[in-house]
């Protein structure tokens, strides 16, 4: 057998992928070389005195702990940690038991041990394990301390004095194989944490060449997005057949939904990269709701779907905050609810308060299930993949509206029922900047 094979018995090589099981194999290594040689030295030192009188106790003392020295390599050959740190275990218990229960039971200083019992479980297999370990550790204790009268006493002549000097052992060991134990577990612990902060730099890092690199694409496509649509809306205002008419207003809705979805990826590269600014002017917010009702009102009527609106003599006038955000989330919110309903109605309502505007959007269509609804604001996510397929768009939409939320300093929250409809809850810290007339806002 080699050195370096013999290095990997009793250290083993680390794997990235399983940190927490590279500490608990050099552990078990560490800890039943420790018990094996740190076990049968006293029993070695005092063998020639014990032997004669208590051969049982001082062969196993001697013997025992000789017996954890063959973990790392039986670790080595199998690979099965859980059986192998049971059976170092459950051999540590034996040692511990047998001589307290044949000499003296609870008086024998030899129970110190079993305080780091629940600990080495702990550590090596888990903490259910380690609980019950602890559970055992205490009702062997106490079965010993109850059982004493009955159990065999300890050596005559075994005074204060002895009773002091193998207590002394006894702790020293434990503190000696205890810190061990941590020494090891905290070493590999650091080095996980050295290796999940690399990671975690180099995702970072990732992700802004990510986000720029969106960026600039989404940049640079909608370019000639815009000349195509300019192209197309010209030839429509030229002399076409229908068919031709019919042709260039397909190619125009293509290029504008194509262009809603550079926007969107646009706006989240900007998001993750800590680009988007939010402003803080003065906008009309009559104004804004009756563009985005009067965008959507006609695809709402074309699926016979109805769309209301419950709007308070409150929304008219000026208020301060971020019009082209705040049109954002209320576009999205009501894009979404018109394209996932198919009968019924959609509601708009506006709550104005001191301090924030309330935008609710209710609809009465497909609804989310309470298992998706937590991952509905996670990008590129949707309640259902299939929805992809029937509905379209990427999942960013509700994504970019939370976010859009949390940085105008609001809040956006979703309630559903499957079958029944969704319930969209924009609040948004738009203030109230002066009291005018009620403009024509529907």
């Amino acid at each position: 057998m080699g050195l370096s094979q013999l290095r990997q018995i009793f250290w083993p090589s680390s794997d990235p992928q399983d940190v927490l099981g590279t500490a608990r194999r050099r552990l078990l290594a560490v800890l039943s070389t420790a018990m094996g040689i740190l076990g049968a030295l006293p029993a070695l030192a005092a063998f020639s005195s014990t032997v004669a009188d208590y051969p049982l106790q001082t062969y196993v003392g001697l013997f025992g702990p000789m017996l954890c020295l063959a973990a790392p390599f039986a670790l080595f050959w199998t690979g099965r940690l859980k059986l192998v740190s049971a059976f170092v275990l459950s051999l540590g218990y034996l040692l511990i038991l047998i001589p307290a229960a044949t000499m003296g039971g609870s008086a024998n200083p030899v129970i110190l041990y079993y305080a780091a019992f629940p600990i080495l479980a702990t550590f090596l297999i888990g903490y259910r394990t380690g609980a019950i370990a602890a559970v055992l550790t205490i009702g062997t204790i106490a079965a010993l301390y109850y059982l004493r009268p009955y159990l065999p006493g300890l050596p005559a002549g075994f005074d204060e004095a002895v009773a002091a000097r193998w207590n002394m052992i006894t702790l020293s060991l434990l503190v000696i194989t205890v810190s061990l134990v941590m020494a090891v577990f905290h070493r590999e612990m650091e080095k996980a944490n050295q290796q999940l902060d690399s990671a975690r730099r180099a995702a970072n890092a990732g992700n802004i060449a990510k986000s720029q690199f969106l960026a600039n694409m989404s940049h640079e496509i909608r370019t000639p997005m815009n000349g195509i649509l300019g192209m197309a809306a010209l030839m429509k205002s030229s002399d076409l057949s229908d068919a031709q008419r019919g042709q260039v207003e397909i190619i125009e809705k293509s290029g504008e939904m194509l262009l809603t979805l550079l926007n969107d990826i646009l706006d989240m590269s900007k998001i993750e990269a800590g680009e988007l600014q939010v402003e803080d002017i003065s906008f009309d917010l009559a104004e804004i709701i009756d563009t985005v009702v009067s965008l959507h009102s006609l695809s709402a009527e074309a699926k016979g779907v109805k769309f209301t609106t419950d709007l308070p003599e409150q929304v008219y006038g000026q208020f301060i905050g971020d019009p082209l955000r705040t049109s954002q989330v209320m576009n999205n919110l009501i894009s979404n609810a018109v394209k996932f309903t198919s009968r019924g109605q959609v509601r708009l309502s506006v709550l104005v308060a001191t301090d924030s505007v309330e935008f609710i959007v209710q609809d009465t269509g497909i609804g989310i299930p309470p298992e998706k609804l937590a991952r509905l604001f996670e990008p590129f996510t949707q309640a259902d993949a299939s929805t992809t397929r029937i509905h379209g768009g990427t999942g960013l939409g509700l994504s970019i509206s939370r976010q859009l939320c949390d940085l105008m300093g609001g809040e956006l929250n979703a309630s559903s029922v499957p079958g029944v409809g969704s319930r969209f809850v924009a609040r948004l810290p738009v203030k109230k900047a002066d009291a005018r007339p009620a403009s024509k806002a529907a």
